[in-house]
């Protein structure tokens, strides 16, 4: 097996061939089955993101717009989606009729999807630089990391908008391995990621960026022409060819960004009021609480180095060292510049937007979740870190004598290794479902360690879960009493995400003072704005995600939430 993954990553550096399907190739695809099997399985089970409503009624005004014949221009006007775009939205408004779910759960769907199509270019990725084992192992890190799988379902921007950038990444990868002559087909291709990727955010113009970065360091390694002035002719011959992509991308991105295109400079200053944003929204770093504009320069390095899988973290380093090796392995032989140049690209779109935010002081939103289009290029970078280390581990062997060069090989040890520690995330991420999201590592000890001193459940998704536990309490009480009413609730969340789940005898009410009961997650602690016993707490690995209060009964003096909770030992309290 170990010589036929040489093989494949000998075959894909070279024009014209295909690497070879391997064992490595029918474990991904057997993964890549299983993920979407969850996601048909559980895409019901997350809850609706404080952003999601206002995102719908956004599509639903886009797709107005067209239906009236560019009359209903209120979808410029509405809030600030008009610096967005409505891509994601428009498909999913579209199909909403079609399927036999409530609109917010054909979003989910829809997210989840798209989410395992991320996990595939991932696969593909890897497969491509480094072989059909290290794209195996790239696809396993991102499937597995909790931001990502967890966000699959209801972060229905960033989600797409990662893909798409990982998708833009790949296709230039794809097309450094067809310089000076670039097929059409190809060029096209790129153009329609990128305006997809527009017609998300205006963070896609990034991938223009990237474009030229590919092109700068294919001619850098070109030996078509020896002198620096051929290399130069022929990178301006290859950038006349890449030429048409840029009309497609503009189109694609006018048809689900329309305000973009209604003057000249719109997407500017989209990007400028992105980075400028003062908005009253606060994030919580280390225990301490600051407006979105004032959070560290290193907030988001901080955040992503406490919300990743510690082994996709040192993964990614390996395969940052492992550059340097990948120069000198493709330089000698004339092949492979689409494997160096795209090792460099995905090192590129990891890493320059974590520099980016720190350098311009950018605004910090809830934890990493502007920024998940980091998380598939470090997976990329992470499965080839894994497979060099188990070259590595391969050469280094026990007992070899200088003569013979045999030994035991400390291969199998080291994979040994990776499955126990891949199965054990997979795990951790089991037991917090469907709050997979909420994920932190070991260095601020798991999720347990983050409550209250980092952004959790900053979406709420875990209020479902409150208002099914609360049901069945009220269902135990009335049948003590036999007494039966309509309960008012008061719910620190958005009011959809409450009423989409509440059962009939529960009505929300906006006077929190004359509420029955009031349901809050932990998330800047909005469970302490009223008193009143908990009887009803979610907790994920120790962490309290969200509490309901019964507000017609007086707390027990001196009687804190966590001291209940410790009393009970469960989540519903009961009297």
């Amino acid at each position: 097996m170990r010589g036929n993954s040489r093989a494949a990553r000998r075959d894909s550096g070279r024009p014209g061939r295909r690497p070879r399907c391997t064992a490595w190739d029918g474990a991904a695809a057997l993964g890549l089955l299983v993920l979407l099997a969850l996601v048909a399985l559980t895409f019901r089970h997350y809850g609706i993101s404080n952003d999601e409503e206002v995102q719908h009624v956004y599509g639903a005004k886009l797709i107005d717009w067209y239906r009236t014949g560019f009359t209903d221009d209120s979808a410029f006007t509405y809030k600030n989606l008009y610096l967005y775009g409505g891509l994601f939205d428009m498909a999913a408004v579209a199909l909403a009729p079609l399927l036999p779910f409530d609109p917010y759960e054909t979003r989910h769907l829809l997210c989840g999807l798209i989410g395992v199509a991320g996990v595939a270019v991932v696969w593909w990725m890897g497969r491509r630089l480094a072989g059909p084992r290290a794209g195996l192992l790239a696809g396993l890190l991102l499937a597995l990391c909790g931001p990502w799988y967890g966000g699959m379902f209801n972060h229905t921007k960033d989600v797409p908008f990662a893909v798409l950038m990982m998708a833009a990444v790949a296709l230039l990868v794809r097309l450094v391995g067809q310089m000076p002559r670039p097929r059409l087909g190809s060029v096209l291709g790129l153009g329609l990621v990128v305006g997809l990727a527009l017609g998300i955010r205006v963070g896609g113009l990034l991938a223009v960026g990237y474009t030229a970065a590919a092109l700068a360091a294919w001619a850098l390694v070109d030996r078509g022409a020896g002198t620096m002035a051929g290399r130069l002719r022929r990178a301006g011959g290859v950038a006349l060819r890449l030429l048409p992509a840029l009309p497609v991308a503009y189109g694609v991105m006018a048809l689900f960004w329309p305000w973009a295109v209604l003057e000249p400079l719109n997407p500017l200053r989209a990007l400028a009021d992105f980075s400028h944003f003062h908005y009253p929204i606060r994030t919580t770093l280390g225990g301490a609480e600051y407006w979105m504009y004032e959070v560290p320069r290193g907030y988001l390095a901080w955040y992503l180095a406490i919300k990743l899988p510690l082994v996709m973290l040192a993964a990614a380093a390996l395969g940052l060292l492992a550059l340097p090796t990948a120069f000198r392995r493709d330089r000698p032989d004339g092949h492979g510049a689409d494997r160096l140049v795209g090792h460099g690209l995905v090192a590129l779109a990891a890493l320059f937007p974590v520099v980016w935010f720190a350098v311009t002081h950018a605004p910090g939103y809830t934890a990493i979740r502007h920024f998940l289009f980091v998380l598939p290029p470090l997976a990329v970078l992470g499965g080839i870190g894994l497979d060099r280390l188990l070259v590595g581990a391969d050469a280094w062997r026990l007992g070899a004598s200088q003569r013979s060069g045999r030994g035991l090989s400390l291969a199998p040890v080291v994979g040994a290794a990776l499955a126990l520690v891949m199965t054990r995330e997979a795990m951790v991420l089991e037991s917090l479902h469907p709050d997979e999201y909420v994920y932190f590592n070991e260095l601020v000890g798991g999720v347990a360690g983050a409550a209250r001193n980092y952004d959790v459940d900053y979406w709420a998704n875990s209020l479902p879960e409150a208002v099914e536990d609360l049901s069945q309490v009220i269902a135990e009480e009335e049948a003590r009493t036999h007494h039966h009413k309509t309960y008012s609730v008061a719910v620190c969340a958005e009011p959809l995400s409450f009423e989409k789940v509440a059962p009939p005898n529960m009505r929300r009410v906006s006077d929190w003072n004359h509420a029955d009961f009031f349901i809050a997650p932990t998330q800047e602690n909005c469970d302490a704005l009223m008193p009143g016993p908990a009887v009803v707490e979610v907790e994920r690995d120790g962490a309290l995600l969200a509490v309901v209060r019964d507000l017609r009964k007086p707390e027990a003096p001196g009687e804190t939430i966590e001291m209940a909770r410790l009393r009970t030992h469960g989540r519903i309290l009961r009297p």
